[in-house]
């Protein structure tokens, strides 16, 4: 049997799973009571729908000399529990059903052991069974705890009052105020009103109103009856077979305790909780990648790798008088911790600073979309943000580190192809020195005057020197300035290689934990709101 919410139409068991699924969602946002006892709820609406959905429990609740023994054979037509002197208080739970329609699973449920039938046609639906529960005031403290663990799980609440104690502090504190929600649901019968006059009648029944009107009670429904007389039985006979009737055609206690638990909920997260900020992955994204960007040293490294390929470009193809003063430097990604920048891990560090930057940066990105949350959805928010940050440095710079930067010790193709011009100036240098120094021994020390062959008024010996040292210096220059349009390509390309490594860091480390955390609020927010 499909039971539907009267609002909506949502089945009450698919409201129930949905209420169970938020508060699972919610966790440790709820207090460790407030989540034991919403979970116990739930349990309850869970087992209460796997039992017959057709069968009504009507449960009897009142203090000692409330008449409630006697109503409950007054109702039932029979003397089924014993009263008066033999029968001062009522110490068990008897139920009393029909022949055909005993409810034996759900009464085993709510752990009722006495049971009796009464022949139909005696008033009450067939499908009503009717439970004389024991005092609310028993001396017999399991007796008070069974009375209201049955008063969470019975169908109909039928509050038993006398006119001396219908004010009584532990009847309308302990037990209507907390399940006040439930009015569709509940009855209460102003017992023994055959010893009130009409004059009193009428105060009592307006005092015991705004009573149950102050416990939250809406419209409260009293019906005045005396099981002496008889007045008021058929009258409150009716109104527990139209009661149940609308509980089981619209399982009106279920969707009670689901509405008393959503709203519970909703006050507990606030007013907030169904206008949360937008979240979008590319506004978030963005500055999450630019602060980690910062923080990782990006702009340090992709400078770092700039300056290193000059260096190592200088290495292999400075003015070879000067290149030996370049491995006096240190090179550029080696101050950084990043060896060769091949790819290969080394333990570069993030400093403290950046460190620092970055968690202010990464609180103050959270916060700006936290605020205008619940505070308990906020404080998670920071805590996400706190805890994913706590770890992302050291991952970034593991990223850094391992990326591959493009460049190495290896020599360039390029870089020894300008080495080798370079050779062939000093090759032409030192064949045109020697040649001068050949002649200036011959003529010194043999006295053979050789006259080398001239150009343009030099001797090409001179030319091959002063030539050969002026290639040498215009190769050198030349390929200082491929190496800073080259190291400038790199570099960019070094940045790219960067940005995607820290991009998945931030991205899984960062990101995808504050979206799951956002999501899992947006979740409860429109689970709540359809609820």
């Amino acid at each position: 049997m499909r039971i539907f919410n009267r609002v909506d139409d949502t089945p009450v068991d698919k409201r129930v799973e949905q209420l169970s699924k938020v508060v699972e969602l919610l966790g440790d946002d709820l207090p460790p009571e407030e989540r034991v006892d919403y979970a116990q709820r739930i349990q309850i609406a869970k087992e209460r729908l796997r039992l017959d959905a057709d069968t009504t429990v009507v449960a009897l609740i009142g203090a000692t000399g409330s008449g409630k023994s006697s109503l409950f054979n007054a109702l039932l037509g029979a003397d089924l529990a014993s009263v008066g002197v033999r029968r001062p208080t009522t110490t068990a739970a008897l139920a009393a059903s029909a022949p055909g329609t005993e409810p034996t699973r759900i009464l085993d449920w709510l752990g009722v052991k006495n049971r009796v039938l009464v022949p139909a046609g005696r008033g009450l639906s067939e499908n009503v069974t009717v439970v004389d529960l024991p005092d609310i005031d028993s001396v017999n403290l399991e007796n008070r705890e069974f009375v209201d663990r049955l008063a969470k799980r019975v169908d109909v609440l039928v509050w038993v009052v006398d006119p001396q104690k219908y004010a009584d502090d532990v009847l309308h504190t302990q037990f209507i105020r907390p399940l006040a929600g439930h009015s569709k649901v509940t009855l209460v019968a102003l017992s023994q009103v055959d010893r009130l006059t009409e004059a009193d009648r009428g105060v009592v029944l307006a005092d015991l109103k705004r009573l149950l009107e102050e416990d939250g009670l809406a419209n409260p429904l009293v019906v005045p009856v005396s099981s002496l007389t008889g007045e008021g039985i058929e009258h409150l006979r009716m109104r527990i077979n139209d009661v149940a009737r609308v509980q089981r055609e619209e399982a009106a206690r279920l969707n009670a305790d689901v509405d008393q638990m959503v709203t519970g909920l909703r006050k507990f997260l606030g007013e907030s909780h169904d206008r949360l900020p937008k979240f979008t992955e590319g506004d978030v994204t963005a500055q999450l990648y630019a602060a980690g960007a910062t923080a990782a040293g990006v702009p340090v490294v992709s400078q770092a790798v700039r300056k290193a390929y000059i260096h190592r470009a200088s290495k292999a193809m400075a003015w070879l008088p000067l290149r030996k003063l370049r491995t006096l430097r240190p090179d550029p990604l080696r101050r950084l911790h990043l060896g060769s920048g091949d790819g290969a891990p080394h333990s570069m560090q993030i400093s403290s600073a950046a460190e620092s930057a970055l968690q202010v940066r990464l609180r103050d990105l959270t916060d700006g979309y936290a605020k205008a949350r619940p505070r308990v959805w906020a404080r998670d928010m920071s805590q996400v943000a706190t805890g994913a940050g706590a770890q992302i440095t050291d991952k970034l710079a593991h990223a850094v580190s391992s990326t591959k930067l493009g460049i190495s010790h290896e020599k360039s193709g390029w870089w020894k192809f300008m080495n080798v011009l370079q050779w062939v100036g000093w090759l032409a240098a030192i064949v045109g020195g020697g040649w001068l120094l050949g002649l200036w021994l011959a003529r010194e020390f043999l006295y053979i005057d050789w006259e080398p062959p001239m150009f343009r008024a030099l001797p090409i010996p001179t030319w091959l020197l002063i030539g050969g040292i002026a290639w040498t210096l215009l190769m050198a220059l030349l390929s200082v300035a491929i190496a800073r349009i080259v190291a400038s390509r790199v570099a960019r390309q070094a940045t790219r290689a960067l940005t995607e490594s820290i991009s998945d860091v931030i991205y899984d480390d960062l990101w995808l934990p504050l979206k799951e955390e956002d999501q899992r609020q947006r979740l409860i927010s429109d689970t709540l709101s359809r609820l």
